[in-house]
C-alpha cells in the first residue's frame, strides 16, 4: 500500500515562524519533490521533511488464483 505524504517546511522571517505544507502521493514523490522546494530556503533557518500519513492513497490488490480442478460453474 501508498500513503499520501505531506512535505512540510517551516523556516523564519523576522522572527516569526511560518510553515508550509504540501500533500503527496506517496513517500517517493515527496522525497523528489524535496530538494527543489527547500532550496530557496536553505540559506534561512529552516527545515524541510516528509511525513507519512495513515490514509491510503492507493493499494495494489492481487486476487488469489483459483484451485486447480475448481468449477467455474461450467
Amino acid at each position: 500500500m501508498t500513503f499520501y505524504t505531506t512535505l512540510i517546511l517551516t523556516y523564519v522571517i523576522g522572527g516569526v515562524e511560518l510553515q508550509d505544507t504540501t500533500l503527496y502521493r506517496s513517500a517517493r514523490e515527496c522525497g523528489d519533490a524535496l530538494p527543489a522546494v527547500y532550496k530557496p530556503y536553505e540559506k534561512m533557518d529552516s527545515m524541510a521533511q516528509c511525513i507519512e500519513t495513515s490514509y491510503i492513497s492507493s493499494s495494489f490488490i492481487v486476487p488469489k488464483l483459483r484451485p486447480k480442478g475448481l468449477s467455474n460453474g461450467k
